[in-house]
């Protein structure tokens, strides 16, 4: 008796695609909550610092705001240099370059 094979392929690549995806969803997710949550965090302890001092909401926004300009550079540059990575895998259209 002949075995039959399914047409399903034993390649187990197909199985590595959704996993880099979700990879990736969840550095959205972490640099989303890096994006909020750790100004918001400095912002409080800034607060707090207010408080103590009685200089008014001086703390809160230097904290806050030194955090959260942070937050977006490190979001710009991580993002830049995983492009740059990405970039530098993909072939040139033009064809090798003559350097």
């Amino acid at each position: 008796m002949k075995e039959q094979r399914s047409n399903v392929s034993e390649d187990h690549t197909a199985v590595a695609n959704p996993i880099r995806s979700l990879a990736n969803a969840e550095d959205g997710v972490t640099a989303a909550f890096e994006l909020v949550l750790t100004p918001a965090l400095f912002a409080f302890l800034g607060y707090l610092i207010d408080r103590w001092t009685g200089l008014g909401p001086l703390f809160v926004f230097v904290l806050g705001g030194v955090v959260a300009i942070y937050e977006v550079w490190k979001l710009w540059y991580t993002y830049t240099e995983r492009m740059k990575e990405l970039e530098a895998g993909v072939p040139d259209a033009k064809g090798p370059r003559s350097e």
